[in-house]
């Protein structure tokens, strides 16, 4: 009986185990499956959320016709400035080394630059640089002669041999005299040479053949600072030395042999002012042909020139 009593109690245990275990197995998968369903939308939000994207706002550039406002500094290829727009540029030669036609102005001159692009106001090549960059940018904008300041004028060189041979002795008319003295002639007047700068004396007038007799007289073996102006500053002119003066010699005429202390080095680093006030560019020393070359077009002109701009505002 007892045997009997417990077969069927098992057998209705079992079946209530199992069916226990079929509801718990069906509320696990249902739980499972409305998690999975969550995940999945929050994926979904985050998928969705990942790929909006706000729209970079649009840089504006300049163009043909704009007006703007930049700060720049011109240099040469040697690095040497010949403009700029920026105070602390301009003030400071240890950092930025100047150009010799550099000419520091008042600090409230230095002030960024406004211009319409294609009014022509600007060189071709620094304007149509300037096309195309956005508020903020810095770019350096190379200039070449044809886009800048043109090509070389070869008329405005003039080249003169390293050593000089001058007379001693000279005839002025009265009025040459005057122009190139700048003081009437008398006898015995002695002036200095505006260009070499030795003691000239006034042996004759001869008021009725409007002529003037001088003797030219350096110091032999002398040094004479010439094309140089009050401020004797170390970039304008250079010293020639009087390497012999012979009074009898050219027929009478005398000669005076000087020579142009300068290297090849020297050429594009110093000016001069000539004795008729104008002011040109050492442009080429020839030790070898004998010769040195004065260039009387403004320094800019024949370069390719380098532009450092910052484009500020597009107005």
């Amino acid at each position: 009986m007892t045997q009997i009593d417990l077969l069927p109690s098992i057998s209705m245990r079992s079946a209530i185990d199992r069916k226990n275990l079929m509801g718990a197995l069906n509320l696990a998968f249902i739980i499972l499956i409305a998690i999975l369903l969550i995940s999945a939308s929050s994926v979904a939000i985050l998928v969705y959320e990942g790929t909006k994207s706000e729209s970079s706002p649009v840089l504006h550039k300049a163009k043909w016709g704009d007006t703007v406002k930049v700060d720049y500094i011109g240099r040469f290829a040697d690095g040497r400035v010949f403009d700029t727009s920026i105070w602390d540029v301009a003030s400071n030669n240890a950092l930025y080394p100047k150009s010799l036609s550099f000419t520091l102005k008042n600090q409230s001159e230095y002030k960024p630059l406004q211009f319409k692009i294609g009014s022509g106001q600007m060189i071709r090549g620094f304007e149509r640089g300037i096309i195309g960059m956005a508020v903020g940018e810095t770019k350096v904008i190379v200039v070449s002669p044809q886009d800048g300041y043109g090509e070389l004028d070869k008329s405005k060189l003039r080249t003169l041999p390293l050593i000089e041979e001058l007379p001693v002795f000279e005839f002025y008319n009265i009025t040459t005299f005057v122009e190139k003295f700048s003081a009437y002639p008398k006898d015995g007047l002695t002036v200095k040479d505006p260009k070499w700068g030795w003691d000239v004396i006034c042996l004759n007038v001869n008021t009725f053949t409007n002529e003037v007799l001088v003797m030219n007289t350096p110091v032999p073996g002398g040094l004479y600072k010439i094309y140089t102006d009050s401020q004797s500053s170390s970039q304008i002119g250079w010293f020639a030395k009087v390497e012999c003066v012979d009074s009898s010699a050219n027929g009478g005429a005398g000669i005076i042999r000087v020579r142009h202390l300068l290297t090849s080095d020297d050429a594009g680093m110093i000016k001069g002012i000539d004795e008729f006030g104008k002011t040109f560019y050492l442009y080429e020393v020839d030790e070898k042909a004998g010769n040195i070359v004065l260039n009387y077009n403004a320094e800019v002109v024949g370069k390719t020139l380098y532009f450092t701009v910052t484009l500020i505002d597009i107005l």
